[in-house]
């Protein structure tokens, strides 16, 4: 039963991976001109309707009177550090150095998640996954690496300061990813993925979206078109209604520390995607950056 339960948790977090990467893909054809709170209680808010679609679906309505003041607030408080806080960086760094550059470092989050767990909920960490996680960031670099070392992704120079502002961000948004998945396993123990994800996402439009109208962001909603409505709405419905059900899940049943670690392989499914959407081809280093990507997650499970 155990082992069941180990090898659907991994399952889970691959597809919770490669639903993070169809966000991030999809989150490319977003303006960079619009303003990122905006951007994110707008997927929040699109989100938000797909988890409670998923809720009905899943004919699980009725738990919601199930859940206590104490989950209700790990849920909620995980919903601020991943979906407002962490958000609004990983944007924020992603408009600075590119997609390459940044999606590498963020996803060093387990690295948070695992230091997490130690500390505050004694997890126990084996030298095995220690150094599984080392191969699959080693993978995950080489896959993702940066490809132009002096330029961001407008293609103007990237200086030091630039540089500097969004490595650190990025390494802000990790850390807060790690919390994030501990919060979620002290609130969803005993409760559905899809409700406890459909309690969390709201919060992030309800606090995102008032934030953007008191900057004047909510002018820009006139000057978008479908073009931008379309990749802001796949953002929402893959990262928050499925990906965040996913993710919850995968923690439920493996734990934060190994859910983070399999979960940081989204950048292999990245490729694929780029492949197919961007024409981009694969190089010898991110096939062999696929290879060792693999080999770590066998280590971690």
């Amino acid at each position: 039963m155990i082992v069941a339960t180990s090898s659907w948790g991994v399952v889970l977090a691959l597809a919770m991976a490669f639903c993070w990467a169809g966000t991030g893909v999809a989150l490319r054809g977003v303006p960079v001109r619009l303003d990122v709170l905006l951007v994110t209680g707008l997927r929040a808010l699109v989100g938000m309707l797909a988890t409670v679609l998923l809720v009905l679906l899943a004919g699980r309505i009725q738990e919601y009177r199930l859940l206590t003041a104490r989950q209700v607030f790990f849920l909620l408080a995980s919903a601020v550090a991943g979906g407002v806080v962490a958000d609004v960086l990983y944007l924020s760094s992603l408009r600075l150095l590119g997609m390459n550059r940044c999606f590498p470092i963020v996803n060093s989050y387990p690295l948070f998640t695992v230091a997490y767990s130690a500390v505050l909920l004694g997890e126990r960490i084996t030298w095995r996954t220690l150094t599984g996680a080392a191969v699959v960031f080693l993978g995950v670099y080489l896959v993702a690496r940066p490809k132009d070392e002096s330029r961001g992704p407008s293609g103007a120079a990237l200086g030091l300061g630039r540089l500097a502002g969004g490595v650190g961000m990025a390494v802000a948004t990790a850390a807060c990813y790690g919390i994030e998945a501990i919060l979620i396993s002290l609130g969803a123990i005993e409760v559905n993925s899809a409700v406890a994800n459909s309690v969390r996402v709201p919060l992030v439009a309800l606090i995102a979206l008032p934030l953007a109208a008191l900057r004047g962001a909510c002018a820009e909603l006139r000057q978008m078109t479908w073009r931008a409505w379309i990749p802001l709405a796949a953002a929402g419905a893959i990262g928050w209604g499925l990906a965040g059900t996913l993710w919850v899940a995968a923690v439920k049943a493996i734990g934060p520390g190994r859910a983070a670690i399999i979960g940081s392989t989204a950048p292999l499914f990245a490729v694929p995607l780029s492949m197919v959407i961007l024409k981009e081809r694969p190089t010898r280093l991110t096939l062999l950056g696929t290879a060792l990507t693999i080999v770590g997650i066998i280590l971690v499970t």
